[in-house]
Formats: C-alpha cells, structure tokens, sequence
C-alpha cells in the first residue's frame, strides 16, 4: 500500500528551487516567490558577531554590545532591501521561435519595474545552465533581457525554470525567486549534413523523373502567383519587364519526399534526410510533398508549407 503525503505548497521545499506552478507568461513577483538567505559572506559576518558577542560577554564590554547589536541590525536590514530590490517586478516571456536540434532557442524576457524604487544589480538567467546577466531597472522603466536556451532533440522542449536573484545591497544575503512558464520550444530535426539528391519517384502518368533546380528552361512572362525566387531580378533593373525563370523540373511531377524511400539505418537519420529535402526542396522554389507512416501531406510550396512539414518531422512518433 502506498502512503502519499498532503504536503502545504508552502512547505513544498522544491518551490524554492524549482518554483511553484507555472505560469502562462507573466509573473508579478510577490513575497511567496521571493527566497532569501545568508551567502558564504553573511554566514561568516555572522560568526564574526557571535564570537564578538561572546567577548562582549565574557568582559563585560559595553561598546562591544553595542557594536555587534548595531552591526546585526544593520544586517537585517539588508533583508528588507534584498526583499524590495526583486519585489513588485513584472516578468513577461514570449514564445520563442522554432529551431533545429542542436541550435539555440532565444527567449525575450520583459522585466518591468512599476514602482519608483531603482532595482539595482539583479542577475538573470536559467537555472540548469548558461551565465547569469546582471542589470538594473529605473523606475518605471521596462527592459529587454534576452536569454538562449540550449536544445539537444526533436520535439516539444519544455522551458528551463529561469532564476532572477540579487545580493543588493550588503551582499550579505542571496534573495531568489525561480520561474517557471507555461512555454515551450519547438525542436525540428538536425538537417542532414550531407549533399543528398532529391529520390527518383513515380508520378502520375507512369514517368519517372529525378526534380533538378539546374535544368534552365527559359523565361515565361510573369503571372500572378509565380514564385517570388523564380523572378529574374536582373532584367527588372534594366527595364526589361517582370519574366519569371523556367526550368525543365517544373515540367515534371509534383515532388514527394516518402519515408519509405528515404534512406536511413533508423527514424532518426531518416527524419533528418527528410528535413535536408525540404529544405532545399523550399530553397530551390520546388512544389514538394511529404509522405510519413500515417501522414501525407499534399503539395504545395511557401514559407507556410515548410513550417508545416518541418512540425510533422519534428513530432514524429511522439
């Protein structure tokens, strides 16, 4: 029989490391988010005093009890201004953009101070890795903190819990408040390194073609709809109209890129083959589909139609 333990979220120990519950985007800090303890500085001030304390005592020194009380209090002080140095900020993140695995994602943090109070010498950054950034914020002042988050494989990739903290104004105590966000990234599949030819396949009509982006046609006059790559820009700038190039390969039937004639020794080295074809299929101005077990996707062209395919690649079988 297992035994399960109601524990208070106030007494919850990971809060103070890993946060609470994550939010959709934006964060007041409160003082349930904020942390603070004695750092290695403060630990040993606070040996000092007790040892200055137990002289003071052992003597009976009037001025040594009022130099270490006077020193203590203006310690503790420091917790009440480590407090409002994180206290009433306004934390927004944005979505960030999709990438490929093994690049980095960059987020955008908006720190906004609403207070008159000047924040001073606040550190930024995440928790499981990276650097933390130092800055301060005016009064009400907002600023942009960028951040880049590290991603290692395919799929939807959680944000890391992101850590603002402070050792203002003694530097005797650490103040923290860890975030965590409703957000995560999108990790496409690390195109394959290799210069791979486009497979050979069976179109309609029973022909078999290899798609080519060097087969030069000619120039065709230009009609609404044409792709943008294929417009010949030089004769634009010389006055000659608005042609459109032709190649030999449009000619040919639509290109489909198929899982099953994709090589590969597993799903990995596959998904990455295929992200390479789709990316020069899209470079290229080439209309291209996608053929993956239990997906098919017809084919089209643009900016749109890649992010399209690039999202089935990066989910697949998960």
């Amino acid at each position: 029989m297992e035994l399960k333990l109601n524990i208070p979220k106030r007494l919850d120990l990971r809060r103070f490391f890993q946060a609470g519950e994550s939010s959709e985007g934006r964060v007041t800090l409160t003082h349930r988010r904020i942390f603070i303890i004695p750092n290695k500085r403060g630990m040993g001030f606070f040996v000092l005093l007790f040892i200055q304390l137990i002289g003071s005592i052992n003597y009976n020194n009037s001025l040594g009890f009022i130099l270490t009380f006077l020193l203590g209090g203006i310690a503790m002080l420091g917790t009440l201004y480590g407090f409002r140095n994180l206290a009433g900020l306004n934390i927004n993140v944005g979505q960030p953009n999709p990438v490929f695995a093994g690049d980095s994602a960059r987020l955008t943090l908006s720190v906004n101070n609403p207070t008159q109070t000047l924040r001073i010498a606040i550190h930024i950054g995440l928790r499981e890795q990276g650097p933390q950034q130092e800055f301060n914020v005016a009064s009400n002042d907002n600023i942009q903190v960028p951040l880049v988050v590290t991603t290692l494989q395919r799929g939807w990739q959680p944000l890391p819990t992101i850590k603002l903290s402070s050792e203002f104004p003694l530097g005797l105590f650490y103040a923290w408040s860890p975030l965590r966000f409703k957000l995560r990234v999108l990790v496409y599949p690390q195109p394959s390194p290799d210069n791979i030819p486009f497979p050979t396949l069976q179109g309609e009509g029973g022909i078999q073609r290899q798609v080519t982006d060097d087969e030069f046609q000619g120039f065709q006059s230009y009609q609404p709809g044409d792709s943008l790559r294929k417009i010949h820009w030089k004769g634009v700038a010389k006055g000659q109209g608005v042609h459109v190039k032709e190649y030999r390969g449009d000619e040919s039937n639509q290109l489909y890129l198929d899982w099953l004639q994709t090589p590969g020794y597993d799903a990995e080295a596959r998904l990455s083959r295929l992200c390479r074809w789709v990316l020069d299929a899209e470079k290229m101005g080439a209309t291209y589909g996608l053929r993956l077990p239990g997906t098919d996707i017809k084919p089209s062209m643009g900016q749109a139609h890649m992010r399209i395919c690039l999202e089935r690649l990066a989910l697949f079988g998960i």
